[in-house]
């Protein structure tokens, strides 16, 4: 019998995601790094973002962030982006300002590095 597989997130709000969460994810695949992604803020635009974790060290320093298969009800499966206890830290090629996500759910194609 294979032991499944969790990703638990506990994110408390912080200046990063000021709404915090808190999830669960069933793994499918072994977690790997990511650090360049498109991102759709739902405004029907994308944008290529770098992404790191956030981590409350120091305040708010970067951390590494990974993406991982899990089971998503709603797709079959999904690609989870994940980072540090202050959630996901997107930075806007085009010179927009960074912002946080405590999480993403995304396309493998929206991974680019």
């Amino acid at each position: 019998m294979v032991a499944r597989r969790f990703v638990n997130l506990f994110i408390d709000p912080n200046p990063n995601c000021p709404e915090g969460c808190s999830q669960r994810f069933q793994a499918t695949s072994e977690p790997r790094s990511v650090r360049r992604i498109r991102y759709s803020p739902g405004d029907g635009t994308t944008l290529e973002c770098e992404v790191v974790g956030w981590s409350s060290a120091g305040g708010g320093a970067s951390c590494p962030a990974f993406s991982v298969r899990v089971e998503d009800s709603g797709a079959g499966v999904a690609t989870l982006l994940y980072g540090g206890d202050w959630g996901l830290r997107l930075v806007p090629r085009d010179g927009r300002p960074p912002f946080g996500e405590p999480y993403l759910l995304v396309d493998d194609e929206a991974i680019l590095e």
